[in-house]
């Protein structure tokens, strides 16, 4: 080859620019591939050439630049040698009930190195997005991307509840709210053994729970009737002799293997019968 070759030789066009790396996928895309991968390699880790074109619907450049945002979020783990598998982050996702999705969603928008920065540096803070991008180019990322970078980082940071903005100006959650925040609880899985709904089965009950209830009744009424005493009432309008009445001593242990429905019925039963 010559020299003037040489010399008018010119790189091919397109590649990354350089610069600080950052997502260029927004986090409400790469939580839709992060579900789709957890099913794809929920029993196996799986090559490049399923995940490609089965989770992220891309090959080439494209799936190059989805696969390395799932990284950076915590989605994704492994390379072409090992394959590659949902991180226990995705699984979290795919796995929790809606409530209990923010907190998660804040941990994938602060995994980015440039978004952790960006959000240490202003959080409880309201600032411009001129600002926001005059600090993405001093974490050193490529000029012609800052403003594609804010983009995202917002659009996330809206989804994850870190950041409010109004207008051009963009206030930041503080830090320590961040891990203080509760997340919303459903009561079932707090307590598993008391049913939300009961069914018509259940309020029933088999005969055999019948037969059961029967026994406990019947015992109730014997053990109040052989431990009544007698005593006077306050004298009627009247004038009329006062009735007897039954005092009863009712003594009920509790422990943790007690049946709940069996005790709630028994106390029924005690209140049927005056003693509570």
């Amino acid at each position: 080859m010559t020299a003037e070759e040489k010399k008018i030789r010119q790189m091919p066009k397109g590649g990354r620019k350089g610069g600080a790396i950052f997502p260029r996928v927004g986090l409400k895309d790469a939580l839709i591939y992060a579900r789709k991968l957890v099913s794809k390699t929920h029993v196996s880790a799986q090559p490049k050439d399923v995940i490609y074109p089965g989770v992220l619907g891309a090959k080439g450049s494209t799936g190059d630049i989805r696969l390395s945002a799932l990284k950076q979020y915590g989605f994704l783990t492994g390379d072409a040698k090992s394959n590659y598998s949902a991180d226990a982050l995705a699984k979290q996702i795919a796995a929790s009930p809606q409530e209990e999705l923010i907190p998660l969603y804040r941990r994938a928008m602060l995994k980015p190195a440039v978004f952790k920065r960006l959000f240490d540096t202003f959080h409880g803070d309201t600032v411009t997005k001129a600002k926001l991008k005059q600090r993405a180019a001093d974490l050193k990322v490529h000029p012609d991307e800052t403003e594609t970078c804010v983009e995202l980082y917002l659009a996330g940071m809206l989804i994850a509840g870190l950041v409010a903005v109004e207008g051009d100006r963009v206030t930041h959650m503080a830090s320590v709210d961040v891990s203080t925040t509760p997340s919303v609880t459903d009561v079932s899985t707090i307590e598993p053994d008391l049913p939300v709904d009961v069914s018509a089965d259940e309020v029933a009950g088999t005969e055999s729970d019948a037969d059961a209830d029967t026994e406990t009744e019947t015992g109730i009424a014997t053990s109040i009737s052989s431990s009544s005493e007698t005593a006077s009432d306050s004298p009627p309008a009247n004038g009329a002799q006062p009735g007897p009445r039954a005092v009863f001593n009712v003594n009920v242990t509790l422990d943790s293997s007690m049946d709940i429905e069996k005790l709630q019925k028994q106390l029924e039963l005690l209140k049927r019968f005056g003693a509570i």
